[in-house]
């Protein structure tokens, strides 16, 4: 069967071959009485576009839906691969009718039908039913068709429930242009960051969820504190820090504590998540071991590794300690994370890897030489350090500058 598009030379051609196609399959399905009431309600419907200007696709997508209801259990599981290409097709067509309904609300319902029909189950074909709402998506040619918005969002969800959500994840890369396009609300966009993230986080993908959560709460910024203290949003608040505090790849704590919702939830008894943060952000083993004392049932309350954590601090407390010098001895090290003298070379060596700092250890010495570290936050005294550096960095141009030029000019002289 061919892929139906209109291109006969009348405008319901492609829409009787469809229906001759449906018509075929109730008579192999040995259902007389289905075939006998579509054939009678096609006729009448094509009877009717006699009379009319325009070919009106309304009646005929209404009833080529009405009629597909049990298409997808047709599909044989012996070889289906002919019956799965049919079925494709004939949806190709029905949904080749939806640029031609003229009617706004037509086109609405109709669209949120299909939607709904593709949708339905995840135990029936669950594969050709996301692809489908695929073509549906791209069925819309105009970027910033209304409809297209509520297309995807139905696409992810039914990938989401028929655990075929790693079809979707590459177009996730386009989803910030599509957004733009779409021009939809924040409250929408805020219901697609989460939901998403959601998604990524039982697909085993924390560090995307993480990744989608934090952008859900950027939509918040600048929000009223009536938002911002909902119970929704105070739970996702939590769940972001805790994601943070867990994740080992997440090191960079000042993009987290100045958002509006992490703020609001300091005036909370859940502030403590809070303080935590800000150890992370620029407090030291020594800090940690006191937090843990004042507020050690926070760990257990919301499910956090406390040695992961003790990891996590001693990477970043290495990070300090090495920050604007060249070398520092292993003793000292040793010391700031509170590791014996035999040990500390194995957190030297993962905060190397994990880019924390960067250098190499001096074994027969017994030093770090550092190259550079983590900047763990970029306030006034760093922007300060980071313009002494460049400036310094000038001025070594410059010399170099100098001397070329002087050596040049002795070059030029001797050769003369």
């Amino acid at each position: 069967m061919a892929t139906y598009i209109n291109y006969g030379e009348g405008e319901e051609d492609a829409t009787v071959q469809g229906a001759e196609w449906l018509t075929h399959l109730f008579e192999m399905q040995q259902k007389p009485d289905l075939e006998k009431a579509f054939t009678t309600k096609f006729k009448a419907v094509q009877a009717e576009q006699e009379n009319k200007k325009e070919y009106d696709y309304g009646p005929v997508f209404d009833l080529f839906l009405e009629y597909s209801q049990d298409l997808f259990a047709a599909i044989p599981e012996n070889r289906p691969e002919e019956r799965l290409k049919d079925i494709e097709s004939f949806f190709a067509l029905v949904m080749s009718m939806l640029p031609q309904l003229e009617d706004a609300k037509q086109l609405d319902e109709a669209t949120t039908q299909l939607c709904e029909f593709f949708s339905k189950s995840t135990e029936q074909q669950a594969e050709l039913r996301l692809r489908l709402l695929m073509m549906l998506y791209n069925t819309f040619n105009d970027p910033t068709f209304k409809f297209r918005y509520r297309v995807f969002k139905y696409t992810i969800d039914y990938a989401a429930r028929a655990d075929l959500f790693d079809q979707v994840l590459p177009y996730l890369d386009y989803l910030d242009a599509w957004m733009v396009d779409w021009a939809i609300k924040v409250e929408e966009k805020r219901g697609l960051y989460s939901d998403i993230s959601k998604y990524m986080r039982d697909f085993g993908k924390k560090v995307d969820a993480f990744m989608y959560l934090k952008m859900y709460h950027e939509t918040f910024q600048g929000e009223t504190a009536e938002n911002l203290n909902k119970k929704e949003v105070m739970d996702a608040t939590i769940e972001l820090i805790k994601d943070a505090v867990t994740l080992p790849s997440v090191i960079q704590f000042d993009n987290i504590l100045v958002l509006d919702t992490v703020q609001a939830l300091r005036k909370t008894k859940q502030d403590g998540l809070v303080k935590l943060c800000e150890i992370f952000l620029s407090g030291t083993v020594e800090d940690f071991k006191e937090f843990q004392k004042k507020h050690g049932g926070i760990f257990d309350e919301h499910g956090l590794n406390l040695e992961e954590a003790m990891s996590k601090i001693r990477l970043l407390t290495l990070a300090t300690i090495a920050k604007g010098k060249s070398e520092l001895s292993l003793d000292e090290v040793a010391k700031r994370l509170q590791e014996d003298t035999g040990g500390v070379e194995k957190w030297v060596v993962r905060g190397i890897s994990e880019g924390v700092i960067d250098g190499r250890i001096d074994q027969l010495n017994r030093k770090v030489l550092v190259k550079s570290t983590f900047q763990r936050k970029f306030e006034k005294d760093e922007w300060n350090f980071l313009e002494g550096k460049l400036s310094l960095w000038i001025d070594n141009l410059e010399h170099v500058i100098k001397f070329i030029g002087e050596q040049k000019v002795k070059s030029e002289a001797a050769s003369a």
